[in-house]
C-alpha cells in the first residue's frame, strides 16, 4: 500500500517551482518554525519531502530536517509567552526518543501540505493583482480586448477603410504606424508630383504658343529695324526658346514619374497591409478557441456536437447510439 505522505509529496514539483518564482521578489508572509532545542525561526514554507522542510527566508532557500522541527505554526508569532505555551504543549507529544507518533507525523504532513497550497494561492493572488494593475496602467481597455469575440475579417475591412486600422486592432501598432506613414508619404508624393507635372505642362504649352504666335512678330520687327547681325541674334533667341520648352517638358515627365511611383507604392502597400491583416487576423481570431479540461477544442458561445457510439456488437449486428448535445461555453 502506498504511503499517504509519499503520495502527497509526489504532487509537489510543479507547485513548488511556481511558488519559488513568484516569491523571488521578496518575503510576503511567513510561518513560525519552532525547533526541539527551543530555538525558532521565521520563513515561508514552500516545499517538503519525507525528511525535510524547505522555507524561504529573506529570499533565500533554507532546508530544515524534520527531525529538528517541533512545530510549524501557520502565522508569525512574536509573543514569547504564547510561543512558550505552544512549545511546552508540543514537547509533551514527543516520546522518549524525541519523536512524535506516526499519526502525529502524518497529521503534520497534511498540515504542511495545506500551508504550501495556501501560500501558493496567496502569492499568486498578490502577483496577479500587481500584474493587473500594471496592465491597467499600460492599457485600460485590455480586459475588453481579451474577452471580446473576434472575427477574422474585422481587421481586413477596417484596414480597407483606413490603412493600419485593422493592425492596430490586433495590437500590431508598429506595423500599423509604418504602413500609415509610408502610404501617407507616398500619397503626398503622388499628389505633389501630379500637381508639379501639371504646372510644367502648362508652362511648356504657353511657351510653345509664344514660339508659334508671338516670337515670329518679334523676329520680324528686329529684322525690319536693320539691327546688324540680326539673323544671328534671332537664331540665338529661337535656340533659347526651344531649350526652355524642352526643359519644361523634361520636368513634366520627371514629375509624372514621381507621381506614378508614389501612387504605385501607395497601392502596393495598401494591398500588402490588407493581406497582412488577413493572415494575422486568422491567427488573432483563434483566441475564440477554448481548450476544455478533456482536451477538446471549442469556441466561446454555443457549440453543437453530435456523434455515433457503438454500445455493443455481436451476432452480425451492432447496437449504436446517436448522441447530440448543445453547449454554451464561456471563458472566465
Amino acid at each position: 500500500m502506498m504511503n499517504p505522505r509519499s503520495s502527497i509529496l509526489g504532487k509537489r514539483a510543479t507547485l513548488v517551482g511556481t511558488l519559488l518564482v513568484l516569491l523571488s521578489s521578496g518575503q510576503i508572509f511567513s510561518e513560525t518554525v519552532l525547533f526541539k532545542n527551543g530555538e525558532k525561526t521565521y520563513g515561508t514554507v514552500i516545499d517538503q519531502s519525507t525528511d525535510a522542510v524547505t522555507i524561504l527566508k529573506d529570499t533565500k532557500r533554507q532546508t530544515i530536517p524534520k527531525s529538528q522541527i517541533l512545530k510549524i505554526i501557520f502565522k508569525d508569532i512574536k509573543d514569547e509567552g504564547e510561543l512558550g505555551k505552544i512549545f511546552e504543549a508540543e514537547k509533551k507529544k514527543l516520546n522518549k526518543d524525541g519523536k512524535k507518533t506516526e499519526k502525529e507525523e502524518q497529521l503534520d504532513t497534511l498540515v504542511l501540505e495545506q500551508m504550501i497550497k495556501e501560500n501558493s494561492y496567496k502569492v499568486v493572488q498578490k502577483r496577479l493583482a500587481l500584474i493587473e494593475k500594471y496592465i491597467d496602467e499600460q492599457d485600460g481597455g485590455w480586459e475588453e480586448y481579451i474577452s471580446k469575440n473576434r472575427n477574422p475579417w474585422e481587421p481586413v475591412w477596417k484596414s480597407a477603410i483606413l490603412p493600419g486600422w485593422g493592425l492596430s486592432l490586433m495590437k500590431k501598432d508598429t506595423y500599423a504606424r509604418t504602413y500609415q506613414v509610408i502610404i501617407g508619404l507616398s500619397i503626398i508624393v503622388a499628389i505633389g508630383g501630379s500637381q508639379a507635372a501639371t504646372v510644367q505642362k502648362n508652362k511648356a504649352e504657353n511657351r510653345m504658343s509664344k514660339m508659334l504666335f508671338e516670337d515670329p512678330v518679334t523676329y520680324a520687327q528686329i529684322q525690319a529695324a536693320g539691327i546688324p547681325n540680326s539673323s544671328v541674334y534671332i537664331a540665338k533667341l529661337q535656340t533659347d526658346a526651344f531649350s526652355e520648352y524642352n526643359k519644361d517638358k523634361h520636368n513634366q515627365h520627371q514629375y509624372e514619374t514621381y507621381s506614378h511611383t508614389g501612387l504605385g507604392l501607395a497601392v502596393g502597400l495598401y494591398l500588402a497591409q490588407l493581406a497582412q491583416s488577413y493572415f494575422l487576423g486568422k491567427q488573432w481570431a483563434t483566441h475564440n478557441i477554448i481548450q476544455t479540461p478533456s482536451g477538446e477544442s471549442v469556441q466561446e458561445g454555443f457549440n453543437f456536437k453530435s456523434n455515433m457510439t457503438t454500445l455493443a456488437s455481436g451476432g452480425g449486428g451492432a447496437l449504436r447510439e446517436y448522441r447530440s448535445e448543445l453547449r454554451y461555453v464561456s471563458a472566465f
